[in-house]
């Protein structure tokens, strides 16, 4: 899928740079939309002498559509101004009050404000208009409002120094067969296709291209396995993991086995073999120990602490989250960690050992207020308070309850952290 990106960002590179075509039309589906939106960005990044205006809403309908685009002009120019202004520069003209009227005909509002951007900028930039709604609801409203850049009756002046990217739908396509039945002259088309079959294909291609380095060939196979697990086709994924554990088996690599058994331990979970699935997983720890993989150990230790949960082996569970926890510690993957720490916990209560289970569980809720992790924290002092309720408790177990009410509730502690790091505290 890798060179199936780089050739879409190539093709807009070509289409922007190159002086013939005024209009690309990019066959897609809704789910193409964010790599699309995210290649354009990327691509206004790297161009400095051409101007990106990106709209990416919803087209439920094609007034409304257009509305927001002009809303969205509109608030960007006036940040524009503000940076003008700054510098001491003249403000540039707001748009025309026949571009905001919506009740003129979209088609016309929208020329108006090419128009509009078109006098402002140096004569040399390049205006970059990408008309990508997603969800598009009304095709066919969008369709009608869009065909006016297909120059149909020929290149117009006010057209000169701009490049349109319009969307056109993959299974319902309106613009790309009329391009192509008129032969518009001026009209590139590009499809666009990440759905997950076609990156199945692609992987499929690889693996099975005997010009490809056998490293890229491998690593294809390993993510065609990785979907067959997703998709349920276990024999098929069974067949794939042995088949590289073989490989890196032969070729010494401890990192490649280690992730190939943790497969077949993924692969015999989903057949409902916890104990089968242990064993996979205990020979991926070995691997990942070897290859001082460490992440790797930690999704070993975790998968083999709930098999041993599921087999009834607590004391042993327990062991495997207490290690986890101190691997992840070690990466700072917080959440990883109290995760693992919330897991021995349960762990250690299952083998009666409820002091144990409550000082696990006391010092993830620390972690979780350190580091702002508010809805573990709240599933972490729920613990706690049956725990303390159980064995009798109350006192502790209500100044608990009154402790995470003072927190209140994830949502409002998500939006406390987002504001503190907006502000820079």
């Amino acid at each position: 899928m890798h060179r199936e990106f780089e050739a879409v960002q190539s093709s807009f590179e070509t289409f922007v740079e190159q002086p013939d075509d005024s209009t690309l039309l990019i066959e897609m589906s809704d789910n193409d939309a964010v790599p699309v939106l995210k290649m354009l960005q990327l691509l206004d990044q790297q161009q400095g002498d051409a101007i990106f205006l990106i709209f990416p809403f919803a087209c439920s309908a094609i007034d409304t559509y257009v509305q927001t685009c002009m809303d969205a002009l509109g608030r960007q120019l006036e940040e524009v101004n503000r940076a003008r202004a700054e510098h001491g520069e003249a403000l540039w003209p707001l748009l025309p009050l026949a571009c905001c009227d919506p009740r003129r005909a979209p088609q016309d509002r929208l020329r108006d404000a090419v128009v509009h951007i078109r006098a402002l900028v140096s004569k040399h930039a390049k205006v970059v208009w990408a008309w990508l709604p997603s969800p598009l609801g009304d095709a066919a409203g969008f369709a009608h409002v869009m065909m006016q850049w297909l120059a149909l009756s020929g290149f117009e002046d006010w057209m000169e120094g701009h490049r349109f990217c319009i969307r056109d739908d993959r299974y319902h396509p309106c613009l790309i067969p009329l391009a192509r039945e008129r032969k518009a002259e001026h009209v590139s088309i590009l499809s666009v296709d990440f759905s997950s079959e076609n990156a199945t294909r692609n992987l499929v291609e690889v693996a099975n291209d005997e010009a490809q380095p056998i490293a890229q060939r491998m690593q294809a196979l390993m993510q065609i396995a990785a979907i067959d697990l997703a998709h349920g086709r276990l024999p098929d994924a069974q067949r794939k993991y042995r088949a590289l554990y073989a490989f890196h088996a032969e070729g010494q690599d401890a990192t490649g086995c280690a992730m190939a058994l943790q497969g077949l331990g993924d692969t015999a979970l989903r057949h409902g073999s916890q104990r089968e699935a242990k064993q996979w997983y205990l020979r991926a720890l070995q691997a990942g120990l070897k290859g001082r993989n460490l992440l790797g150990v930690i999704n070993s230790l975790m998968a083999a602490g709930h098999c041993c949960s599921a087999l009834g082996e607590h004391a042993r569970s327990a062991v495997y989250f207490d290690l986890a926890s101190c691997a992840a510690g070690r990466l700072m993957l917080v959440h990883t960690k109290v995760e693992a720490m919330e897991k021995a916990g349960a762990a250690l209560l299952a083998c009666g050992n409820g002091a144990q289970a409550a000082k696990r569980w006391i010092d993830a809720k620390g972690l979780c207020q350190q580091f702002g992790c508010a809805r573990q924290h709240d599933r972490i002092v729920d613990r706690i308070v049956s725990l303390y309720a159980k064995a009798g408790l109350k006192d502790e177990a209500r100044a608990y309850e009154l402790e995470k009410k003072r927190f209140g509730t994830p949502r409002e502690r998500d939006a406390q952290n987002a504001a503190r790091y907006e502000s820079g505290s």
